[in-house]
């Protein structure tokens, strides 16, 4: 449903922007931001100005996603997350891991296996060239 006919025509270009309205959209529900993760993390925060908050007049902290997609270029070379995004996806790999009762993670502690992960990547790389 579009509702920019209720905007001033100013505002219209923003309000159709999917980046500004999640923005705003995750002050209300007290959403942590990206800073606060980093920080209970324990990483160093990206500034305002590494985040691109100061560019766009943003005030206050960043949305945890944003950072996330703004921390990879900012800390690596964009081929890979920073630090709050790895975590953040590491922890979700491992936690689904945990729940499946058919995972390595369950495997019984005598468990020897039949090829590593760098064994079974390099098979697949041969078979997808």
């Amino acid at each position: 449903m579009d509702h920019s006919h209720c905007l001033a025509p100013d505002q219209v270009e923003e309000f159709h922007s999917l980046a500004v309205r999640d923005l705003e959209r995750g002050q209300p529900v007290a959403l942590p931001s990206g800073e606060a993760v980093a920080g209970h993390l324990g990483v160093s925060a990206l500034t305002a100005d590494e985040v691109g908050a100061r560019s766009a007049a943003w005030r206050g902290e960043t949305l945890v996603w944003f950072y996330i997609l703004r921390g990879s270029p900012v800390l690596g070379d964009s081929a890979r997350l920073g630090p709050v995004g790895g975590r953040i996806v590491g922890e979700v790999l491992v936690g689904l891991l945990d729940l499946d009762p058919t995972s390595v993670r369950h495997a019984p502690p005598d468990r020897t296996p039949r090829a590593s992960l760098n064994d079974l990547l390099t098979d697949l790389d041969s078979t997808v060239s």
